[in-house]
């Protein structure tokens, strides 16, 4: 196996044994989505799609879930009134939430976070550009981040590095 590869294969490892032990909060995607900004906000409806746009210390937040940026665009149906999409932009923008009731935090940022429900219903947080994301066992730093909350499961891509503590419960 060769350098490169031996690397990508261990970041992969790591993300593996990092996700086992970093679910989410169960009922954080039951709580009510709230926001707030310092800055200008504005709305607008194309295509059965409401967008909300904020500027200026931007925090959303549901349960223990927690994003802050400089931006942010809040995307749900003109229809059924649902939340679709969330994309915050910052320099960095932050994302935190419980892993569980004991106590344990996962953070991460980037230069751009989605927050997101894929197509089986599970919350998806991807961290893009300069992304990094951090437990109480690992930290991980890549280009991109994929995390879902529910399965515990995480994708990343780019360049990786990273730090695994074994033996951390």
């Amino acid at each position: 196996m060769s350098g490169p590869e031996r690397a990508r294969f261990l970041a992969c490892a790591m993300l593996l044994c990092w996700a086992a032990g970093a679910p989410a909060l169960e009922n954080d995607s039951e709580q009510t989505i709230e926001w707030s900004a310092d800055g200008n906000s504005s709305m607008s409806t194309e295509g059965g799609v409401r967008r909300l746009h904020m500027t200026e210390n931007v925090a959303i937040t549901q349960g223990s879930l927690e994003i802050h940026g400089d931006e942010a665009l809040l995307e749900y149906s003109t229809e059924t009134n649902e939340l679709s999409r969330v994309t915050v932009q910052g320099a960095p923008a932050r994302y935190r939430q419980a892993l569980d009731d004991d106590g344990g935090i996962v953070s991460g940022s980037g230069d751009t976070i989605l927050f997101y429900e894929d197509e089986d219903g599970n919350t998806v947080i991807e961290l893009v550009g300069n992304a990094d994301i951090n437990s109480r066992d690992m930290n991980t730093s890549c280009e991109t981040i994929l995390y879902v909350t529910e399965l515990e499961l995480i994708r990343a891509s780019g360049n990786c590095a990273g730090a695994f503590t074994p033996g951390n419960d």
